[in-house]
């Protein structure tokens, strides 16, 4: 069992940090939220019959744990030591990471936490991830593209 979970952790830690940190766009949070999401991974080795289930399990309980984060009461009585805005000045070398971060939460998340680009997830996988209808993830993707454009176009200017 500790194998087999070192081996999917190695697989998946940068995906399941990438996901995290673009919903939360803090980093000691990200590390908070990747740690507990392994730690449910491996109470719940036993339950998986392929990878592929895994990952998309991961992908599933990292936005969950992401979603109860910001229901804590432990978050609503902090106030966030960094903001996207920091963030942003903090990763000028990844200029793209900048532009999501700068998106709307719910266009970050289709845009890059449910991979659309990282991952190659199909239109109706997002969906089933998200648990949204498959025209929401479409619109929700043209608007964070049009988006990201936008902002581009502004930082070229």
């Amino acid at each position: 069992m500790d194998k087999e979970f070192i081996k999917l952790f190695n697989l998946y830690k940068n995906d399941v940090y990438r996901l995290v940190f673009s919903y939360v766009a803090n980093y000691s949070d990200a590390d908070d939220i990747t740690q507990a999401v392994f730690i449910k991974l491996y109470k719940n080795i036993n339950k998986f019959d392929d990878k592929l289930s895994v990952k998309k399990w991961l992908a599933k309980v990292s936005i969950n744990e992401c979603k109860s984060f910001f229901l804590s009461s432990w978050y609503k009585k902090i106030k966030p030591l960094t903001n996207q805005d920091d963030i942003a000045l903090e990763n000028k070398e990844d200029n793209i990471l900048n532009v999501i971060l700068k998106l709307p939460r719910k266009y970050r998340l289709v845009i890059y936490c449910y991979c659309y680009y990282y991952e190659e997830y199909k239109i109706k996988e997002i969906a089933t991830i998200l648990k949204m209808n498959e025209n929401t993830v479409k619109t929700n993707l043209k608007r964070a593209k049009e988006m990201i454009k936008k902002y581009l176009k502004e930082e070229e200017e």
